[in-house]
């Protein structure tokens, strides 16, 4: 190889790792970055995992909603209603788009159910029924609007409010009905209602 072939391929050696190395910016990780790959974990059931990358995600000014809705929903997940619950409600002071929103109040309602603390549930449900109809979870599509109708239902029944409950019931299966002025009506309602949970 003559001296100036060799000449220029030490410089494009040189170029080559200056362009690849020398010269590119060090790329930081923003809160939307550490959600996404925390939600990634959460579809391989990963639920311990995701929670640091949640964490990770709020901000320096702990703003940013979506790492509040991961941690609720990876709590609810894990078993812990009463966390999932707190990171829930901080999350509704952080966020009004329609989507994360209708998420965040529909988690809050299933812990909330999982608490005992039927009213809550109720009223979480149907707020996030009310933003939106037709809501199907955009991390689990096997979450969705029929889950928040069921959760209602039950929150009303264990509410003592039977009546509402059927009206709920009769969303998911127009043909049931039973007398709720007998104990053997509201064990009907019941066992309606987990016949319901175990077919959606």
């Amino acid at each position: 190889m003559n001296h100036s072939k060799h000449k220029v391929l030490l410089w494009s050696v040189g170029l080559l790792w200056a362009v690849t190395f020398g010269c590119r910016e060090q790329i930081v990780p923003e809160s939307p970055d550490f959600v996404e790959y925390g939600w990634e974990l959460m579809a391989e059931l990963d639920y311990r995992g995701a929670i640091p990358h949640f964490e990770d995600g709020k901000g320096p000014e702990f703003y940013y909603a979506d790492a509040w809705n991961g941690l609720g929903w990876a709590y609810a997940k894990l078993g812990i209603a009463d966390t999932s619950a707190d990171h829930f409600i901080i999350a509704v002071g952080k966020d009004d788009t329609t989507v994360v929103r209708t998420e965040i109040l529909a988690g809050l309602a299933f812990s909330k159910l999982a608490l005992g603390e039927f009213e809550d549930a109720v009223t979480n449900g149907m707020a996030a029924l009310d933003r939106t109809p037709s809501w199907i979870f955009r991390h689990d599509t096997n979450i969705y609007f029929d889950h928040l109708t069921l959760l209602i239902a039950t929150g009303y029944y264990g509410w003592g409010k039977f009546d509402s409950s059927l009206v709920w019931v009769k969303e998911l299966d127009s043909t049931f009905d039973t007398d709720l002025t007998t104990l053997q009506g509201r064990y009907d309602l019941a066992a309606k209602l987990e016949e319901i949970r175990q077919s959606i």
